[in-house]
């Protein structure tokens, strides 16, 4: 099956092909069935219909847990309180601050929250509330059964496939935002924007996010290299966490900047990890060993200027932004080099 950016227009047009699907499909089943509010069967299908599978599946375990969770409380309230309106706002009072409350360890009860409001004061009159609630229910629940059928079975986009497309332009983003800060810190420490991360580690999180999701609700239906994908995650947000260490660093200290004597061997050290952190991103098994050369040399050096006092003409200020910024270069080889390494005993696992 060839893979479609879920955010391309094509995807677009084909979710609002399955969206309007699943709400036909969903009322008719209601209809069939002879359900006497079947425009809530339609309504649940648009509600949990998402572009990509797990989603989908997450908003059908909240849309129908959350209803089932509802009509329960609902009922409850139903059979405690008698049929008068005095009764009947004591009675949505109550149920609806309790699922209020009930917020705070289940994002569920705000959906049970409308469904009470369905279930007590819709049922208002009807001969049998208590199977009013439980047709409502039902109804809900022909909706998500239906938007599950078609977003599994109709042009499934699946979160893993999305997820893959996402490191690709994640990993080169994270190389291109290295190269420009190890080239200013090479051009006499010049200063960058203190803002420069804060987009690609906004969407970092956003990747977790839809690896989580993926691990949840989509693991148990597709077979996905999931430890391959957690680790190329977690090397996106260790890779960030150094990097917007070292922007501190660099901004940190004003003044004029010095000619880095090690400059040659920084630039063999981020190259060898920008050829490896690439590959990882394209999903490629790394070639670690220039890495690990580019790594002994880079430390080889620093010890033989160390030790020829070459550092005690830096300043003390400027003493420490090198050493700081030098250590988040080696932290991030580091974790290129031994997530690289796991990567390639995963990938031959598989």
């Amino acid at each position: 099956m060839s893979f479609i950016d879920p955010d391309s227009h094509l995807a677009m047009i084909r979710h609002g092909v399955k969206t309007g699907l699943a709400a036909v499909l969903a009322c008719t089943i209601a209809w069939l069935c002879h359900l006497e509010f079947s425009y809530w069967a339609g309504l649940s299908a648009v509600i949990v219909m998402q572009v990509n599978v797990a989603d989908s599946i997450r908003m059908c375990l909240y849309r129908f847990s959350g209803t089932a969770v509802g009509a329960f409380i609902g009922m409850v309230a139903i059979v405690l309180f008698p049929e008068n309106r005095v009764m009947t706002m004591a009675a949505l009072f109550c149920s609806v601050g309790f699922c209020a409350y009930m917020t705070r360890y289940s994002a569920r009860y705000r959906m049970a929250a409308i469904t009470v409001c369905i279930v007590v004061l819709a049922s208002i009159g009807e001969e049998s509330r208590l199977v009013f609630g439980m047709l409502r229910v039902v109804e809900i629940g022909v909706g998500v059964v239906a938007a599950f059928v078609v977003s599994v079975l109709l042009w499934p986009v699946r979160a893993g496939n999305a997820l893959r497309a996402r490191l690709r332009n994640r990993f080169n983003e994270c190389a291109d935002a290295y190269k420009q800060l190890v080239n200013a810190f090479l051009s006499l420490q010049t200063e960058v924007d203190p803002h420069l991360f804060d987009g690609f580690l906004r969407d970092v999180r956003q990747d977790r996010s839809l690896y989580q999701s993926m691990v949840r609700h989509e693991r148990w239906m597709y077979h996905e290299d999931v430890d391959v994908l957690g680790l190329r995650v977690r090397t996106l947000e260790t890779c960030g966490t150094h990097l917007q260490t070292m922007l501190h660093a660099l901004n940190s200290v004003e003044g004029q900047g010095y000619e880095i004597i090690m400059e040659q061997e920084l630039r063999d050290l981020v190259a060898a990890t920008l050829a490896v952190m690439e590959s990882m991103g394209a999903g490629h098994v790394p070639d670690m060993d220039d890495l690990a050369r580019a790594f002994d040399r880079a430390e080889a050096r620093l010890l033989e200027l160390r030790e020829g006092g070459a550092t005690r003409r830096f300043h003390l200020q400027k003493l420490i932004q090198f050493f700081a910024f030098y250590h988040g270069t080696r932290a991030i080889a580091k974790t290129i080099l031994n997530h690289g390494r796991e990567f390639s005993r995963l990938s031959a696992a598989q």
